[in-house]
């Protein structure tokens, strides 16, 4: 693993929120970063940072559809990464969203 984590300043509200859920937050979004990253040639070691600003940062949409939960990613110069990946093949269902696929789509 990476010597680089995904800070928990990342997550802060300007509102007081409770550190254990800060926390908790902060896990789940470093997992999710080295998850996407595990997926991604060339960005097996990439730090959090770098994979937001380059995949996540340049926006999209997520919508909770009957069926599954749909990731529509905006038309970007790193598409053919995302593409490579696979991740618009279908996948096994999360427990944790009421046991829907999460499909990615591309411009």
């Amino acid at each position: 693993m990476s010597g680089h984590c995904f800070h928990v300043d990342c997550v802060a509200s300007a509102g007081r929120l409770n550190g254990d859920l800060d926390t908790t937050m902060t896990v789940l979004a470093h997992g999710c970063y080295r998850w996407l990253a595990k997926h991604l040639r060339g960005f097996d070691t990439a730090a959090p940072q770098q994979l937001s600003r380059q995949f996540v940062a340049p926006g999209g949409v997520v919508a909770s559809q009957p069926a599954r939960i749909g990731v529509h990613c905006d038309k970007r110069c790193h598409n053919p990464i995302l593409r490579e990946a696979a991740l618009d093949q279908p996948r096994q269902a999360i427990p944790w969203v009421r046991h829907l696929p999460v499909v990615f789509q591309y411009p």
